[in-house]
């Protein structure tokens, strides 16, 4: 799962580096543990179904929260954007739980790396931005990594994979999305996004429902309100650091999802997975110093 990012306009706390790193890495680590329910969940429910147990679970909070700071938070400059954004998300959603049912976790995570790079190119033709040469090499090493994890020709994940590369694109395109967004906060960001997910979930789950088992109500709602945790604790994070300083360490939830993948799928990556990885994860880091260095002048 993903973050929320920054809270832009939001009131600043004291700025605490190890801080903002532990909580950083905390929410990743918390991600990868919704990432692992959800995949538990795609063997007895349909991802539709998945999705809209999650949303709900994501938003019962999310209520307290407007009832604590007021309606305030929820009015929105760019109603319209978030309400294109929330769909997108909810389709995001919909594309890497597919893709969990179909995958090894950590496989399935690290083709999502690749959006970064889609940024990029989206940042060209749809924000008219200019790109160095730096960051075209960056897309260049990023996309050499994923055709290192997916070995074409190989047969090691074959159709399967469009389902992961697919979120990434479209989370890449919502990222750009949120930067056309700049009078919205962090907050009014997380609640319409996740009440557009629970509105389409809740329009389109009668068509795949089961009853859930009893059981899975825990799986379900440990899902949701950790993907909502995760995502306050990556915006405290951030406000806490510059994004500068954090993004190197958002590498560390492919670690994490390898050791869940083994510990609860006793499945691991294989050697070129992992190399694959690391070259993906070097053109992200080449991204990631050229924009510091471009912040720095």
């Amino acid at each position: 799962m993903r973050s929320a990012g920054p809270a832009p306009g939001s009131g600043h706390p004291a700025q605490n580096s190890a801080l903002a790193v532990g909580l950083l890495l905390a929410g990743f680590s918390i991600f990868t543990g919704v990432d692992a329910a959800s995949k538990l969940l795609t063997e007895r429910y349909h991802t539709l179904e998945v999705a809209f147990g999650r949303s709900v679970f994501q938003v019962l909070p999310l209520l307290l929260i407007i009832a604590w700071r007021g309606c305030a938070v929820v009015k929105s400059a760019h109603p319209g954007m978030q309400t294109l954004r929330g769909a997108c998300i909810f389709v995001c959603t919909l594309l890497f739980v597919q893709g969990l049912s179909l995958l090894d976790l950590a496989d399935c995570i690290a083709l999502t790396y690749i959006s970064p790079f889609v940024v990029v190119l989206f940042s060209v033709f749809l924000l008219k931005e200019k790109v160095d040469w730096q960051r075209w090499v960056a897309v260049v090493i990023g996309f050499l990594g994923m055709l290192i994890v997916l070995r074409p020709g190989a047969g090691v994940f074959g159709p399967a994979a469009l389902w992961p590369l697919s979120e990434a694109v479209l989370w890449a395109f919502a990222l750009v999305i949120t930067r056309m967004m700049p009078r919205d906060g962090a907050m009014t960001t997380l609640i319409w996004t996740s009440a557009i997910q629970l509105l389409l979930a809740a329009a389109f789950v009668p068509l795949v429902w089961r009853m859930p088992d009893a059981a899975d109500i825990p799986i379900f709602a440990a899902a949701g309100l950790c993907n909502l945790l995760g995502q306050l604790l990556l915006i405290s994070a951030f406000r806490r650091a510059p994004a500068s300083l954090l993004a190197p360490f958002s590498t560390v939830q492919i670690v994490v999802a390898a050791l869940v993948g083994w510990l609860v799928f006793h499945t691991f990556p294989d050697f070129w997975t992992w190399v694959g990885t690391g070259v993906i994860l070097a053109g992200g880091l080449l991204v990631w110093w050229r924009e510091r260095q471009l912040l720095r002048r």
